[in-house]
This record gives C-alpha cells, structure tokens and sequence, in this order.
C-alpha cells in the first residue's frame, strides 16, 4: 500500500518521490541502530519515530501501538471508540510529530495507516496497564504515519521536539532515529525529556 494518498501537483509528487528515496536512505544508514533499539517489538508505552532531514525539510515515519494512541486495540465497537480513532486520525494528519522551538514546522503531507488485528501467538503475561480483557490481550495493531514536514528557520544545529507524549498519556517512551547530510543519530525522549537536537 502506497506511503500516501495520490497527490495531483508536480510539485508535490516530486517531493512524494524524494520522500521514498530519503526514506529508504534512512532504512539503509539506521539499521545499526535499529537493530540496537528492536523497534519492530510491539511494546506498549513504546514508539518510534524516524526521520530523514535535508535543508528545511523533515521526512518522518512514525511507528506506535495502536494502544499508545487510541487507548484500544480491538476494532471500534461503539460510537465513542469510532470516534475516538478518528480524532486521533485527524491530529495525526495535521499536527507536526516534531516541531522546532519556535513552532515553524508546518505538515506538507502526510499518510495515517491503522494495521488490522494481529493475534498474539506467544504466552501473553503483560498486565502493564491492568486493564485490558483476554481478547485485547490476545491482540495487536499498529498505526504507522508518514509526514512531510517543512520547517522555517531551521539551524545547522536545531533543537526539536515532539507533541506526542504531550497528546498521548500513554506513550511514555519514544525513541527518536534519524539521517541528515552531516550524519545519522539517535534520542530517547520520555516524560521529563521531551527535546533533541540534531546536525543539519
């Protein structure tokens, strides 16, 4: 399934094209850290943004249980389960995943995928929230969001920082991952630690 929706202008199908090719130079240059951090591991409270970095514009892709944001991971059952899945579509789409200290980021474009349902095969013994019945247990699924980002006034070396535990409670570690043309990096931001900074 495409990263985005079908896009009309030149312009931006362009971008779209240099997208992909950013994003796979960041699947490429980051697999040491990748590996290293196991962000594939389904973990509730645990999410991963990663992100390609050229000039002013920012390429991310971010990755979370469905849990960290919706609160649920079962399909929607009531009106207030569907609508809350929405809501949390639409901030996904509008909202820059991160932002320089003077908000200058604005969202170009970007793709919001929940995942179907996905049992869990293995031995389910994690109570970390306390509050999930057997089926939930017994299920996974992920969002996973692409965003186009571009950002005024962004430095050689800037100061970011994330919306996203601020939005969502229940996220309470993101790891951070990126490329840019003077080198790759990595950050863990939690709760108290909300802020990198990256080369540019």
């Amino acid at each position: 399934m495409p990263l985005h929706q079908p896009i009309r202008s030149t312009r931006r199908t362009s971008r779209q094209q240099s997208f992909l090719a950013l994003g796979s130079l960041l699947a490429l240059t980051a697999t040491p850290l990748m590996a290293a951090e196991n962000p594939g591991a389904h973990e509730h409270g645990s999410a991963v943004l990663q992100m390609a970095v050229e000039e002013n514009r920012i390429d991310l892709m971010f990755t979370s249980p469905a849990y960290n944001l919706a609160g649920f991971e079962h399909e929607a059952r009531t009106d207030e389960q569907k609508a809350r899945l929405e809501e949390v579509r639409q901030w996904l789409e509008t909202t820059a995943l991160v932002d320089t200290d003077s908000r200058g980021c604005r969202v170009t474009a970007a793709s919001v995928q929940l995942g179907e349902e996905m049992e869990d095969h293995h031995d389910h013994h994690d109570d970390h929230h306390g509050h999930e019945d057997d089926h939930e247990e017994a299920t996974h699924r992920e969002y996973d969001v692409s965003q186009q980002l571009e950002c005024e006034g962004m430095e050689a070396s800037q100061e970011l920082e994330s919306a996203l535990m601020d939005r969502f409670e229940d996220l309470e570690e993101l790891t951070i991952e990126w490329v840019s043309p003077s080198g790759q990096g990595s950050a863990r931001l939690t709760s108290s630690n909300r802020a990198f900074t990256i080369n540019n």
